[in-house]
């Protein structure tokens, strides 16, 4: 009955979500019986999740998924050093080599409609808010939760295209004259973002049991973590590494997340809703489903961890950035560089068989451990967007940046190195201790007397290696090339109009001249 109910809110939420090429129609989402109580309240929070945060089915769209549609995947191989597709030029190498255009964005544009997605939240917040029926306390909650969803869709839009139209207050509140917002400025949608944000301290805490895959506080600074770190690199504004420190320092001293002992571990079946994970996609085999394997995995695969679901090949990392790890780094395990097929045959680099079903075009990103109860393409896995791993990297970057220790410590880790010496990190306060907390759990030797450029180098691999295939790429390279005026060991693009992806450019034509492109396109 459950599912039932949600399905038919989402049915009502779609009413408006449906439209990408036409004016918002702000009215759609509230029939006049709806609001009636609490329950109905978070039947429309939950509404804002789907097709976006989550899915429903096998190929709807949401920005995180396992396909073109997905934040983590355009984003990563856009930034076209870590990750390929194998599935062809068209979208998937156009992309990572950058020759997407206001005419075609390849797999660029996917996001744009999201900005419909922000007013729908701020639609719910302001329709609980008027309730009667629910105690103040329990509305200011929910409120808080829906304006949070709302700033999330608004910050993951500002990093891939900047500020996008934000409707007034008015224009919300009289649905039938139409107006286009104009795009706002950075400063101004930054403020906006930390607005939708102002009451995240009212949100719950972080919930590993059955409100696992809602915003929540952890979350919530995570998102703002992120945000102030871009801000910081674009604007050259020490305040805002400031503020990206105090986000780390209220998700570290909440207590609520901790590393997993392995890197593996984090992406095991069996510890599933574990604490390392800020969020993920909850996945059940049919509702709301995780396919990365079958994305992933050549159809040659051995059966016992393809499960005979008919693989397709797609994602590699490459080579040349496979080949910047450490060899005795324990994340290597859950990367493929070579396989024995069921029939006997050894896949490796000398004998790669195959650019997509082999390992011609780089090693295989398995990330995930065997599901042996996969249904078909669907394996039960949660499907991980935000780690507290991130985290502890971020913070490290921040305290780089600052010059500055901090006022929580990082975790003390121990692991075996794969050569049988046993490591441990300090546990301390200062840049080296995040970072090598990270390091050590990946069985690698702590690093100590680098100076900040070269701090910061390594911060930029140790994201890569840990982090690949989450997302984080393109957003690294862009940050660091901004600090670094391009004189770094990496750059993302030349063309620096190429941090921005361009506005598709049928909301260029709906809104009449009132939405101007990104520069460059």
């Amino acid at each position: 009955m459950k599912k039932i109910q949600l399905i038919l809110i989402i049915f009502l939420v779609s009413l408006l979500q449906a439209c990408s090429l036409e004016k918002e129609e702000f009215n759609k989402i509230t029939p006049d019986n709806f609001y009636n109580s609490e329950q109905d309240a978070k039947l429309a929070i939950a509404a804002l999740y789907n097709n976006s945060i989550t899915k429903v089915g096998t190929w709807s769209p949401g920005l995180f998924v396992q396909n073109i549609n997905s934040v983590q995947l355009v984003t990563d191989i856009s930034a076209g050093d870590m990750m390929m597709c194998s599935y062809g030029d068209n979208p998937w190498e156009y992309l990572r080599q950058h020759e997407w255009a206001e005419n075609n964005g390849f797999g660029t544009n996917n996001f744009f409609h999201y900005y419909n997605h922000i007013s729908n939240a701020r639609i719910v917040a302001n329709q609980i808010g008027e309730m009667t029926t629910v105690s103040e306390d329990k509305k200011s909650e929910l409120m808080a939760e829906a304006f949070a969803v709302g700033g999330w869709k608004a910050f993951i839009l500002y990093d891939l295209y900047g500020p996008v139209p934000y409707p007034t207050d008015e224009m919300l509140a009289s649905p039938g004259d139409i107006e286009y917002p104009e795009r706002p400025s950075n400063e101004e949608f930054v403020e906006i973002i930390e607005s939708l944000f102002a009451d995240k301290d009212k949100l719950m805490d972080a919930d590993f049991g059955s409100n696992f895959g809602r915003m929540n506080k952890g979350l919530a600074n995570f998102i703002l973590m992120r945000l102030y770190m871009l801000e910081a690199a674009r604007t050259g504004d020490d305040s805002f590494w400031q503020k990206a420190k105090e986000s780390a320092e209220a998700i570290i001293s909440s207590g609520s997340y901790e590393l997993q002992r392995s890197y593996t571990e984090v992406f095991s079946k069996s510890n599933q809703k574990n604490r390392e994970i800020v969020f993920a996609t909850p996945s059940d085999y049919s509702f709301n489903v995780n396919m990365w394997h079958s994305e992933a995995l050549p159809n040659n695969y051995p059966a016992e961890i393809n499960r005979g679901a008919g693989s397709w090949g797609g994602y590699k990392l490459l080579w040349s950035f496979y080949d910047t790890y450490a060899p005795n780094d324990q994340r290597l395990s859950t990367i493929a560089a070579s396989y024995t097929t069921d029939d006997g045959v050894l896949v490796n680099r000398e004998n790669p068989v195959n650019d997509r079903h082999g390992v011609g075009d780089g090693a295989i990103p398995v990330k995930y451990d065997t599901d042996t109860d996969q249904v078909g393409n669907f394996q039960g896995h949660d499907f991980i967007v935000y780690r507290y791993a991130e985290v502890l990297l971020a913070m490290s970057e921040i305290l780089n940046e600052l010059g500055e220790t901090d006022s929580v410590n990082a975790p003390i880790i121990t692991q075996q190195a794969n050569d049988g010496e046993l490591l441990k990190s300090d546990g301390g306060n200062n840049a080296f201790s995040f970072i090598n907390a990270v390091r050590v759990r990946a069985g690698l030797k702590p690093l100590q007397g680098l100076g900040k450029s070269e701090l910061r180098d390594a911060l930029l691999q140790e994201r890569g290696h840990e982090l690949y295939a989450e997302g984080v790429r393109r957003a690294d390279l862009i940050r660091y090339q901004r600090i670094t005026n391009g004189n770094g060991v990496k750059k993302f693009d030349e063309d620096t109009n190429k941090f921005l992806f361009p506005i598709p450019v049928g909301y260029i034509n709906e809104y009449k001249g009132n939405l101007k492109q990104n520069p460059g396109y």
